[in-house]
């Protein structure tokens, strides 16, 4: 690895660790304004509010959802270049990975190894060009899709009340 891409892949890490570390509060405490949510990653309702319910209100508005979305993607832009290289996206989910282990109390394992695994695999398919750069257009369409598949109910806002359809419908959507 050249110094560049060494120096490139430092920084993408230190973003990465700063934006976790500002996201430190425990989910039932409110998270200072502006910062963003966790758990880090996971699938369902309870993982989607845990990471966008920045206000622990119970209840993800579209406002605070493209603001998690849009903060953590220009702090992964560790080169400002507007995009983001495999590298940065990985590094950005890593740090939020990272905090929670600390928080929860652990070690990495291997269910830490293979959610980094699997943030590569996520990169290949949320980079729909396959260019290598995963841009703010392919990222807001990826929230597009997700927000309106949990919003089940049309209110705006994702929260307990709009019912869960199971996995295999939710696989079927455009």
């Amino acid at each position: 690895m050249t110094i560049s891409k060494t120096s490139s892949l430092l920084a993408a890490l230190a973003a990465a660790a700063l934006l976790s570390a500002c996201a430190s509060s425990p989910a039932s405490a409110p998270a200072a304004p502006g910062q963003p949510a966790r758990p880090a990653g996971g699938h369902g309702l309870q993982a989607f509010l845990g990471s966008y319910d920045t206000n622990r209100d119970g209840q993800v508005t579209r406002a605070e959802f493209d603001a998690v979305r849009l903060q953590r993607f220009r702090a992964a832009d560790t080169n400002g270049d507007g995009v983001l290289s495999e590298a940065e996206y990985v590094a950005e989910f890593e740090g939020r990975l990272k905090r929670q282990y600390f928080d929860e109390g652990k070690q990495p394992d291997k269910a830490y190894e293979n959610s980094i695994k699997q943030a590569h695999v996520r990169f290949a398919i949320v980079n729909r060009a396959r260019d290598g750069k995963f841009t703010a257009a392919e990222d807001a369409a990826i929230a597009d899709k997700t927000f309106k598949n949990l919003d089940t109910n049309g209110d705006g806002t994702v929260s307990k009340d709009d019912p869960q359809r199971p996995p295999q419908a939710r696989a079927n959507d455009d």
